[in-house]
């Protein structure tokens, strides 16, 4: 399997449409096509399934996707590993880890690091907590945030903060005039949110606020990548229930809540390799704010 096809894979499933798929990567349709047609012929499954009007994942899709994710960011990390020792001689710090870190807290964090350190060349990649520790154990990232604390003994970790799932819904709801959403108001209306297989953390913790509430959700479709959900709920199709730091993404039709009596909260772990003699790993945990600090900023 070649890694332009991964490429191609992940561009599909992030858009549901080859044609913005075949955009987003300047290349024509017809070519974009036959590259996926290859790669399920490669594993033997199908990873879409195709109509007139729509695109969606198959489980195996579902399942490969994450996997070719990793499988970019570590070829994107060994690459970058060699251009920093063969270039000016910066040293390279590789973080990856949950949407949570990657684009919610993560920005702002490196903007300070690279303030005081230069000299150290940072990439990032956006990585599901188990691919995120692989990335770790094969030394493809040197920092990882995952969901859960790991139980591998070769890592440390510390707790680096909690976000709280609020409530995705359309702006013209009439829920929408409400400071706060009840979750007899979510559970009354359809839900989008990422299946199980993809984000098993945020479904199970999402499942498990229904069920302490006596409710069960009334789940449309299961959409795995942020914009599309927002798309959705912006569609009018639903509501989702998305981490706080989602609501980053603004547009004028869909509008952010919090949850009536507090939300199910997610958490943020960090993780490194233990005895890592790469100094810029202990320079970058000590620039990593404390959990007050970057629940306050949540806040704001």
């Amino acid at each position: 399997m070649e890694l332009k096809q991964f490429r191609i894979f992940v561009a599909v499933s992030e858009e549901l449409h080859f044609g913005r798929a075949s955009e987003r990567l300047h290349m024509a349709q017809p070519a974009l096509s036959a590259q996926v047609r290859a790669l399920e012929s490669r594993l033997g499954v199908k990873l879409f399934e195709r109509t007139t009007r729509t695109v969606s994942l198959t489980r195996a899709g579902e399942v490969f996707l994450p996997e070719a994710k990793a499988a970019i960011a570590q070829a994107e990390a060994a690459e970058a590993a060699a251009r920093a020792v063969g270039g000016d001689g910066r040293d390279l710090l590789k973080i990856g880890g949950v949407d949570s870190a990657t684009a919610g807290v993560l920005p702002k964090v490196i903007r300070a690091f690279r303030r005081e350190y230069e000299h150290i060349e940072v990439k990032v990649f956006e990585l599901l907590s188990a691919p995120a520790l692989h990335g770790l154990a094969n030394r493809s990232l040197d920092i990882a945030f995952i969901r859960v604390p790991p139980k591998e003994e070769f890592l440390e970790h510390r707790f680096v903060f909690s976000e709280q799932v609020i409530v995705a819904l359309p702006a013209d709801h009439p829920a929408a005039s409400d400071k706060e959403v009840s979750i007899e108001t979510v559970a009354s209306e359809q839900l989008v949110i990422p299946s199980r297989s993809h984000r098993p953390i945020l479904f199970d913790v999402i499942q498990d606020h229904f069920v302490q509430a006596g409710l069960k959700p009334r789940i449309l479709q299961e959409a795995n990548e942020r914009h599309m959900i927002i798309a959705m709920v912006a569609a009018g199709l639903g509501m989702s229930l998305v981490p706080h730091w989602v609501s980053q993404y603004q547009r004028p039709d869909v509008v952010y809540r919090p949850l009536k009596g507090g939300g199910p909260m997610v958490d943020v772990h960090v993780a490194w390799r233990r005895g890592e003699t790469l100094a810029a790993v202990g320079d970058f945990l000590r620039c990593l704010p404390d959990s007050g600090e970057l629940i306050r900023d949540y806040s704001k």
